[in-house]
Formats: C-alpha cells, structure tokens, sequence
C-alpha cells in the first residue's frame, strides 16, 4: 500500500493570522527603534557628532569659577531679571528638545519658530541690558539664530543650547549641571 503525503494548504485564515502578526510584529520594532532613538546608534553621522562633542566637552566647575559665577549672579543676574527669566524657559526648552540624543532628531519648523522668538524677544529687550558682555552674548545669540532660519545644521542649535546653558547658570543659579562650556563673554 503506498502512502500518500498529503500536502497542507494554509487557506485564508492562516494566511490572515501570517499577516496580523507580521504586521504586529514590524510595528513593535519600529516603536522600539523609536521610542528608545536606537535607530540612530547605527548613523555614521551620529558617530561623529559624539566624537565632536566629546572634543568640545564643557569643563567642570571648579572653586574659583563657582566664585566668579556667584558675582556675576548677584550683579548681572539681579539687574537682569526679566531676561534671565527668558533665558531659563530657552534653556529649558533646548534641554527638551536636544536633550538624550533628540538633537539628532529635530523639529526644523519648531526649532526656526523659537530662533524667531528668540530673535523677537532680544531686539525687544537689549536696550534695557547694562552688562556689555551680556549685550554682547545676546547679539551672538541673534545671530546665531538668524543662521538657524534658514539652514537646518544641527551645530548651530546645539551652540544656542550652550549659550543658553551659561547664561542660565550665570544669571539664575541654574544647578542641573556641573559644567560650563565658556561660550559666552558673559561667563568666561
């Protein structure tokens, strides 16, 4: 007696369960790759901006430096209140949005919004600022975000955020990190 294989068709219900998990299954790692930006270890361009940053790492805040703060929050920073208020909410927002790796991602339309916001608020403002290095790191600031309009370089919004980052330690006592990056002549 000769037996017979039998050959199994799936039919439509198991091609449609193939289907649902395969569709399940992409969409879980595409939410793992984004949600955990894992997509961006593997850029050649991501490699490159770490090695960069950590050519350009911002210096530890040593005894003499935290004195030399310290004046400038009293003096500079007390005269200054209404523009050290919208420093800290600019830096607040650069810590959100470039923050953890997410400056390899960026919003280009909301990063060009807050450059025009800034550049708003500062023209606004400058002629009420006594301090000539204040006035003169808001002016580098105005035009550092005029050049973020129009061309989406990651560079120049990471050195608005390192701006932004002095001055709030300068003008606030920020605290939420022990560096400084000596960007601005207010804090050099």
């Amino acid at each position: 007696m000769e037996t017979s294989k039998k050959k199994r068709k799936i039919g439509w219900f198991g091609w449609s369960l193939v289907t649902i998990f395969s569709v399940a299954l992409i969409a879980s790692l595409l939410l793992f790759f984004n949600v955990f930006n894992i997509n961006s270890v593997f850029s050649i361009e991501d490699l490159e901006n770490a090695q960069n940053e950590k050519a350009t790492e911002g210096q530890e805040v040593d005894s003499d430096t935290a004195k030399e703060i310290e004046e400038i929050q009293e003096t500079v920073g007390a005269q200054h209140v209404e523009i050290g208020d919208f420093i800290a909410k600019t830096h607040d927002f650069y810590n959100d949005k470039t923050g953890y790796g997410n400056i390899n991602n960026l919003n280009w339309k909301e990063q060009t919004d807050k450059a025009k916001e800034i550049i708003g608020t500062i023209e606004k403002e400058i002629d009420t600022v006594q301090s000539d290095a204040l006035k003169t790191d808001l002016q580098a600031i105005v035009e550092i975000s005029k050049a973020t309009i129009g061309d989406e370089k990651v560079e120049q919004v990471r050195h608005l955020h390192r701006y932004f980052h002095d001055l709030d330690i300068a003008l606030n006592h920020y605290n939420g990190s022990d560096k400084i990056w000596r960007v601005t002549e207010t804090l050099k």
